[in-house]
């Protein structure tokens, strides 16, 4: 999970507080909180301000490869889309090739350290 505030990789799931966490968790939503920013979000497999984006819906990668469409495999559910002109995908962790009428950017967590914590007060 990307923290969407400073796309820190540093997440974890956080506890629901109140009825409107458990009416979200009836949509999907779960609560998250980054360990860098302490920022409390929603996300099902992505944040929610990330879901506007292509990604991966198995893994919720952003790290896509761009494909021909004839590498996605025919079937009725991927008829539409293939008519249309929809972007095909791969995602590279999971394998799965899709389309998206979303648009794509890549966002990856971000390498900063982790702000060291002063454990010694002599």
């Amino acid at each position: 999970m990307i923290c969407p505030q400073c796309r820190s990789a540093d997440c974890f799931r956080s506890r629901r507080a109140g009825i409107l966490d458990f009416l979200g968790s009836f949509a999907g939503l779960r609560p998250w909180r980054c360990h860098t920013c302490d920022f409390r979000f929603y996300a099902w497999r992505v944040a929610v301000s990330f879901a506007g984006y292509a990604h991966c819906s198995r893994c919720g990668n952003f790290d896509l490869e761009r494909v021909s469409s004839d590498r996605v495999a025919r079937s009725i559910r991927n008829f539409l889309p293939r008519s249309l002109g929809f972007r095909a995908y791969r995602c590279d962790p999971c394998r799965l090739k899709f389309f998206s009428i979303r648009p794509y950017r890549r966002i990856l967590p971000s390498m900063a350290p982790l702000p060291a914590e002063n454990a010694a007060h002599s």
